[in-house]
């Protein structure tokens, strides 16, 4: 059978659970979080070394924290983005991983729903594990499994699968 002979069905994405289906969902595995936030930070360490050689050659402070500025402004807009819209980064697609609000917020937005106040505070809360050496996602080895940035912005992370 050829491609274009191929009848497609139609799949809903983020569709609203039916009646009687279950929305109980489980926690992602720590090891999965890790990788996903680890695949994602590796885009930025990319992007970084990506454009070193724009850089001066006298690489001095200005225009080295000028290009760390920018990589750094990029993962605001990457972050907060993929997760209003799709509620995954490019790591957690990989890794089936996703975010989705606690279960008292999810009653009140809905239940893939996150806001742009949200995904902000929980960007700030991953910026502020990452400045304190990881300790905020230490947090999550707790029987809750939510690290720091889940705590700020009242979410949590699921295996999407």
């Amino acid at each position: 059978m050829r491609f274009d002979e191929m009848e497609l069905e139609t799949v809903m994405l983020d569709s609203v659970p039916q009646q009687g289906a279950s929305t109980e969902h489980r926690h992602a595995p720590r090891l999965r979080r890790l990788f996903s936030l680890l695949t994602d930070l590796s885009l930025f360490a990319a992007l970084g070394v990506g454009l070193s050689p724009l850089l001066p050659q006298s690489r001095n402070w200005l225009a080295v924290s000028s290009l760390a500025g920018f990589v750094f402004v990029i993962s605001f807009y990457y972050f907060v983005a993929m997760w209003i819209l799709w509620g995954r980064t490019i790591g957690g697609a990989i890794f089936d991983v996703r975010v989705i609000p606690n279960e008292n917020e999810a009653v009140i937005r809905g239940p893939n729903a996150m806001t742009a106040r949200t995904a902000v505070i929980r960007w700030a809360g991953l910026y502020l594990s990452l400045l304190t050496g990881g300790l905020g996602f230490f947090l999550a080895l707790l029987p809750s499994h939510r690290s720091l940035a889940d705590r700020m912005s009242a979410t949590r992370c699921v295996a999407a699968g």
